[in-house]
């Protein structure tokens, strides 16, 4: 055990080296002050994100870190101090206006696991409420000012949203012990494997669709030009560390593994399928006639496609019986609430996507191949006109 967590230290040692440098790179039009006094902060973050969800760092601090309610607090009270630090040091105050709620907000969830004292597999509704109480102020928060790595510029997601996010991982995986949460980065060539078969599935799909609906987009894009590839790897580093890392962790990681313990625990699992599918196939009529009327039909057709999916495999029994039908709600609820995007061929076909990303979560365990895919997607966005 001591081997491998020295081992896991040396490779988020590594890997946070490896993503300083790209943004040192991506960030060089600013000045070297600049990048100076943000590097710190940058290496202190990622260190924690590459290591915090890791079993063997689990392992290693879990027991000395929530041996009492008090103690437990310690790690969350440290990622404040880190927050509030970059920003003292740009200049901004974290205690204006309503951020100045924020260090609620981040202990919130420890506190309530310790009140709770949930420390079993067993998931009950409870885990999912606190989830939702995490996910959603989580984006609507804001200091008045952004707090992006680095300050001034962009690529890296912020400090906010990494604090988010670690104090998630640190509160389901040691305070409420939540097996499998997945957030550590691994390399298994069956993985790879696994991540790369979900996105060509997609893209074959899309593919397809899009030919007969005609939103295909294959012109505009020079790809074998050296700056479309400097600018893809650009946007690819963006959208893994500032959107796929963030939604997979709590919608694959969290909000699907609790939704797959709560549904396979259950005798009766094909109750959530029969009940999942009624009252997404009607969030999915509602949201299309509200949002888009002409198109209602499309996010209705996938919820169908989906569950029915679910339905076909449960009865070959590959998994544990609800494993897929838990699959197919989270994969149509990540669809639905992409409705800001004002396009139901968009809410529909990211349904489809979050089957690719929940899948390979199933597949892996693991949530950075879950992000993966989602980054693939996402820098697959030239192909489609949507």
């Amino acid at each position: 055990m001591n081997s491998s967590y020295s081992r896991t230290l040396v490779k988020s040692g590594l890997l946070t080296a490896l993503f300083l440098g790209l943004c040192l790179t991506f960030n060089r039009q600013l000045s070297a002050a600049e990048l100076a006094l943000d590097s710190p902060f940058f290496v202190i973050l990622f260190f924690l994100l590459f290591t915090v969800g890791h079993p063997a760092v689990v392992a290693r601090w879990q027991p000395r870190l929530t041996s009492s309610g008090q103690r437990a607090l310690l790690f969350p009270a440290l990622l404040i101090g880190i927050l509030y630090a970059y920003l003292i040091v740009h200049g901004h105050s974290p205690f204006q206006g309503s951020a100045g709620l924020f260090i609620f907000f981040l202990v919130f969830p420890t506190l309530g696991f310790i009140a709770l004292q949930r420390v079993d597999a067993y998931v009950a509704w409870s885990d999912v409420i606190f989830l939702l109480m995490i996910v959603i102020p989580a984006t609507s928060i804001s200091f008045g000012v952004g707090t992006s790595l680095p300050f001034k510029g962009s690529g890296f997601s912020n400090a906010m949203r990494l604090v988010i996010m670690i104090s998630a991982v640190y509160s389901f995986s040691y305070v409420r012990r939540l097996p499998n949460v997945g957030f550590y980065l691994t390399f298994r060539w069956n993985y790879l494997l696994i991540a790369l078969g979900a996105w060509l599935s997609f893209l074959l799909l899309v593919a397809v669709l899009g030919y007969f609906g005609k939103f295909l987009n294959l012109t505009g894009h020079d790809i074998l030009s050296p700056n479309f590839a400097y600018e893809y790897l650009k946007d690819f580093v963006r959208i893994f560390c500032g959107t796929a890392l963030f939604e997979e962790l709590f919608l694959r990681g969290i909000l699907q593994n609790l939704i797959t313990r709560k549904v396979t625990d259950s005798p009766r699992w094909n109750g959530y399928l029969k009940w999942g599918f009624i009252v997404f196939f009607v969030l999915s009529f509602v949201t299309g006639y509200l949002v888009e009327p002409k198109l209602t039909w499309f996010p209705m057709l996938t919820t169908a496609l989906l569950f029915g999916a679910a339905y076909l495999i449960e009865r070959q029994k590959f998994e544990k019986l609800g494993t897929y039908t838990a699959l197919a709600i989270t994969s149509v609820f990540f669809g639905l609430v992409h409705f800001h995007a004002g396009s139901m061929l968009f809410v529909g076909l990211a349904s489809v996507a979050g089957w690719a990303y929940g899948y390979t979560y199933l597949k892996t365990q693991n949530v950075f191949y879950a992000a993966l895919v989602h980054t693939l997607v996402n820098s697959s966005e030239f192909l489609f006109h949507i």
